[in-house]
């Protein structure tokens, strides 16, 4: 009987889902950011979005698979469930691949709006032939054999390629692809480091458009879990397989959002200055301050209604504890009184600068 241990599918079931749903949080905090200041939408929205929606539907599929016996050996799984777990395994792999496809195009499209000649070239590079390996990584895992239902289907009389020839190429896609994530992940610095900010923000900004880097070792550890395809204990071998097919465009997705995430940063705390410093100006035109102890007297003129003839002019310290002493109602006091204001700081040209530079950046994301 099978050890409760060598069953991977709550790990598969619990990781997946969890990845999911933090892209799908980053996705969504995105472009609520973006509608929530006005800025319309564009192409690398679009793909993001339909990128995490392939993400959800090959999550879905493994959770059937898992079902099914995805994540046990072999030998527990019943032989009925082959067939099931070879389609649904290609539909998953299928989802897998243009997720983590269009979740690179997604973040490529981004740097579009920001580089300009040569750059311009090189990404436009990299976005066709990731999508031509990836696709054609897709579309092979469907015909390498003849008829093609003995792809999923083990039982069916015909003939399949090598057993080494997919994961080969298999292979030589992700990595490739992978590359291509480090790629765009190291682009912007070559754009942020000339603009006229700050060396911290600069780095700031980098570093925000460089998370990159991390979905690049995600798909580097998952093209070498690729050979386990053509293993023949491939429901328990391939799990680790399902989990960074996962992880790759769970965290491409993330590293897409952050960039976005940061400019909404910047926006409120910038807001939260200009709401304190409309608050203080508010605050100052009730607020009053006594004068300092310099100024020793304070002329006090008292008129009575009830005696129109009478005047009386008054001097009092104005260090007394005591107030004047009021006769009668409708006496009227003349005082000398000292309003502080708190004037924000004036904005310099470097401040003046960096400011434009966001504003740059945070259009073209």
């Amino acid at each position: 009987m099978e050890a409760p241990s060598d069953d991977q599918g709550p790990r598969i079931l619990i990781t997946t889902w969890t990845l999911t749903g933090l892209s799908g949080t980053f996705l969504a905090v995105r472009l609520f950011c973006k509608l929530h200041t006005k800025r319309r939408l564009w192409w690398d929205d679009y793909v993001l979005a339909l990128s995490w929606i392939m993400l959800l539907f090959s999550i879905i599929l493994v959770t059937l698979s898992v079902s099914h016996g995805l994540g046990k050996h072999v030998y527990a799984v019943p032989p009925e469930n082959f067939p099931l777990l070879g389609v649904v395994g290609n539909l998953t792999g299928t989802f897998s691949i243009l997720a983590a496809t269009w979740s690179k195009t997604s973040f490529a499209l981004t740097l579009l709006r920001l580089m300009q000649g040569r750059m311009r070239i090189l990404l436009w590079f990299i976005i066709a032939t990731v999508n031509i390996l990836m696709s054609l990584n897709a579309v092979f895992m469907w015909i390498r054999c003849t008829p093609v239902q003995k792809t999923w289907n083990p039982y069916v009389p015909g003939t399949c390629w090598d057993p080494e020839v997919y994961p080969k190429y298999g292979m030589t896609a992700a990595g490739y692809s992978a590359a291509a994530e480090f790629a765009l992940a190291l682009l912007p610095w070559k754009v942020i480091w000339k603009l006229q900010m700050k060396r911290k923000e600069k780095f700031g900004v980098a570093m925000a458009m460089s998370m990159g880097i991390f979905a690049g070792a995600t798909a580097v550890v998952k093209t070498t879990e690729i050979p386990s395809l053509a293993s023949a204990d491939f429901t328990y071998v391939s799990a680790p397989l399902v989990l960074w097919g996962a992880a790759e465009s769970g965290v491409t997705i993330m590293a897409a959002s952050i960039p976005v995430l940061r400019t909404l940063f910047r926006d409120l705390n910038s807001l939260s200055r200009r709401y304190y410093i409309a608050e203080s100006k508010n605050a100052t035109q009730t607020s009053r301050v006594a004068p300092r102890s310099s100024v020793n007297n304070t002329t006090v003129v008292t008129i009575s209604v009830g005696a129109p003839s009478s005047l009386e002019l008054r001097k009092t310290n104005s260090t007394s504890d005591k107030a004047p002493m009021r006769e009668s109602c409708g006496q009227i006091f003349q005082s000398t009184e000292i309003v502080v204001a708190v004037e924000p700081r004036r904005e310099d040209e470097s401040d003046r600068n960096e400011r434009l530079q966001f504003v740059q950046i945070g259009g073209a994301l």
